[in-house]
């Protein structure tokens, strides 16, 4: 079963240190995903194998809602460097490079932990009678 200690462990891995304030948002996106993964399959107990599955999309649904929230602190937007020169000192930053602005890479960032969490929950599933 996924823990949030699990989950903390792998938003720090994403960049965004989890503090005893986000605990009850964490819980609530916990209880959530496994709902939904349970009531989806009809399954009582969730196999171990979609348990990193579950972390992303949990970790995904976390960062998503603090971002929407306006209450994101402490991750790391901070922008890659394009090119540099040394001669006259010029640096050149990826920043709103046509569509990929430190929002968009954001987004963009939240939708591959999300992606392919149906197709890894559906062969688990049970008929219903």
């Amino acid at each position: 079963m996924v823990s949030r200690e699990q989950v903390i462990s792998r938003l720090k891995m994403l960049g965004y240190t989890a503090t005893v304030e986000d605990n009850n948002h964490l819980d609530y996106e916990l209880n959530k995903t496994i709902n939904y993964v349970m009531n989806y399959c009809n399954i009582q107990t969730i196999p171990e194998i979609l348990n990193p599955r579950i972390i992303d999309r949990i970790c995904a649904d976390f960062l998503y809602y603090k971002k929407n929230s306006g209450s994101l602190e402490g991750f790391n937007y901070d922008a890659v460097i394009k090119s540099i020169k040394e001669g006259d000192t010029t640096l050149t930053y990826a920043v709103g490079q046509g569509e990929d602005t430190p929002e968009n890479r954001f987004d963009s960032f939240v939708k591959q932990l999300e992606r392919g969490f149906d197709k890894w929950i559906t062969p688990h599933r049970r008929l219903r009678w």
